[in-house]
């Protein structure tokens, strides 16, 4: 299936291709935000489990006084909290596998010696730059949606530690001597 449309056959239900590059750019510029709010909000979630984590290690007493309930709601916590932490490794864990001999990602081009780059950049045709734009926007489409999903994972991991973690550490705070 072409992405292209001549400008012979434009009618007011087609798009040409300088609208249609402007479209795939604005997706493309969309979705790479996208990414960043994800990792935006891996670094919230991440300081979240650590300062969770830390409470529970600061308010910890010695292994001996400690009860059965308060361990057990602990253990809970400390279980929820490190699977939020492993989901947040998968949402953070770069994805650098493109379009091969893209012209806009960033291994495509590195791929390049400079000299290959220049010419590969004099000879691109709207045609390939917006294959390559299509290509661009579906790679991150996956990418955002896979980091969403860890995202989202790592919360529910979170939010399942609250209870447990609230009610350790009432219970840790009560023995401590």
């Amino acid at each position: 299936m072409s992405l292209i449309v001549s400008d012979h056959e434009h009618n007011e239900d087609t798009v040409t291709e300088e609208e249609l590059v402007k479209i795939l750019e604005s997706n493309l510029t969309r979705l790479l935000q996208w990414i960043s709010e994800a990792e935006a909000r891996v670094s919230l979630v991440l300081g979240l489990d650590t300062a969770m984590l830390g409470a529970l290690a600061v308010f910890a007493p010695s292994p001996k006084v400690w009860t059965l309930s308060a361990a057990a709601l602990a253990a809970v916590a400390i279980a929820f909290l490190s699977l939020s932490l492993v989901f947040l490794a998968t949402a953070s864990f770069p994805r650098t596998t493109g379009p091969k001999q893209s012209m806009i990602y960033f291994g495509g081009i590195a791929s390049r010696d400079l000299d290959q780059f220049v010419a590969d950049t004099k000879s691109l045709t709207t045609a390939q730059y917006l294959d390559d734009l299509a290509r661009q926007c579906h790679r991150n489409g996956h990418i955002a949606a896979s980091k969403f999903e860890w995202l989202k994972r790592a919360q529910i991991a979170l939010f399942l530690a609250i209870s447990p973690w609230t009610l350790s550490l009432f219970l840790l705070y009560q023995i401590r001597p």
